[in-house]
């Protein structure tokens, strides 16, 4: 028999017209998958079967609602996630797959745009749009073609925000004690606002001095290991020997609950108004990790692994050099060379002195 299964879900397999078809019976009952199956090859034997573009019969809305069912349990940011997909089923809800075209496409890239909304976000709405289209056709078969959809030219969301050791110590000057905490251990770990907030003390080794984060925890899904700098472990080792609500938490409010980490965004925000820094994000203190590292000397494999990146390209989007580590560079370079000429031009000396 032509059932096998893909997941719960049984699908079938047979011929028609000479051709390998799959499709889904869309249940998880075997023997109601043995009843479509056989239905199916029935009606092949009658002639009365013929092989539907489901394209043409299921709306975005299906596919939005199907998308939600069977993927959003895979992905990490489910709020954003949700955010931008129904933005999407907004505006293409109410047509079939199939007439989703490039052109319509393009009115959506369009509306986004009058909207105010940036390049980079528009190509995070394209991306998902992608996904679902992709799926649509390799996985549950509604399609057989996906639309062209052209990314936004410029788009670049690259960052090179990050704080001097002046500005960063302006902006604790005006910091909330329990906020300051935060901010130390966020630029100095180079831990995620979540991660930072919701740290607890059962990731802390205090023998070896180390933050242990696990892969469920963190973006690339790979366990974290961290070694802690003085300055932030002082923070973490005051937060735990003061500790009076004996909370499994690092940071926590007086009944030992973690604060909320959008509780903290607003915060921060209104601290670096206070600060007079502009341009700087919570997320941007994950930037001055990399890049007080990198400027420090440590080589950018190194510096990947601390920061739990898979690859260094994205490390290099938050590791920025400034223009005076720059030229300090270009010195020890012509330093460098100048020792070597030197070398040369007296060993130079010594031979001809031999030789004369």
């Amino acid at each position: 028999m032509g059932l096998y299964k893909r997941g719960l879900v049984w699908w079938m397999r047979f011929t028609y017209h000479s051709q390998q078809v799959r499709k889904s019976t869309e249940t998880t009952d075997k023997k109601l998958a043995e009843r479509i199956y056989h239905k199916v090859i029935n009606q092949i034997t009658e002639g009365k079967w013929f092989d539907v573009d489901e394209g043409n019969q299921r709306t975005f809305e299906e596919l939005a609602e199907k998308y939600e069912t069977h993927v959003f349990k895979e992905l990490r940011s489910y709020k954003k996630n949700r955010c931008y997909v129904n933005q999407l089923r907004a505006f293409f809800g109410k047509y079939k797959l199939s007439e989703i075209t490039p052109a319509l496409i393009d009115d959506f890239r369009q509306m986004r745009k009058e909207q105010g909304v940036k390049p980079a976000t528009i190509n995070c709405q394209f991306s998902f749009l992608r996904r679902m289209f992709s799926l649509a056709k390799k996985r549950w078969m509604w399609i057989k073609e996906i639309p062209l959809i052209e990314m936004e030219p410029n788009a670049d969301n690259k960052r090179t925000r990050h704080l001097t050791y002046e500005e960063f110590h302006k902006l604790l000057g005006f910091c909330d004690a329990w906020l300051k905490d935060i901010v130390i251990v966020a630029a100095w770990t180079g831990l995620r606002r979540e991660n930072v907030v919701r740290l607890r003390k059962d990731q802390i080794n205090h023998l070896t001095r180390e933050i242990m984060v696990d892969g469920k925890e963190i973006k690339n899904g790979e366990n974290l290991r961290i070694p802690i700098a003085n300055n932030a472990y002082e923070v973490i080792a005051s937060r735990v020997t003061n500790d009076k609500v004996n909370s499994p938490y690092v940071f926590c409010d007086g009944e030992g609950k973690p604060y909320d980490p959008k509780k903290v965004y607003k915060v921060f925000k209104k601290t670096l108004a206070r600060a007079g820094i502009e341009d700087f994000r919570f997320h941007d203190l994950r930037h001055c990790f990399a890049s007080w590292n990198r400027q420090a000397g440590v080589d950018i494999y190194t510096l990947a692994e601390l920061m739990g990146h898979k690859d260094t390209k994205m490390t290099m989007r938050y590791a920025h050099i400034t223009p005076a580590h720059l030229t300090k560079a270009i010195g020890m370079l012509e330093k460098s060379y100048s020792e070597f000429s030197t070398k040369l031009a007296h060993s130079n000396k010594d031979y001809v002195g031999q030789t004369a």
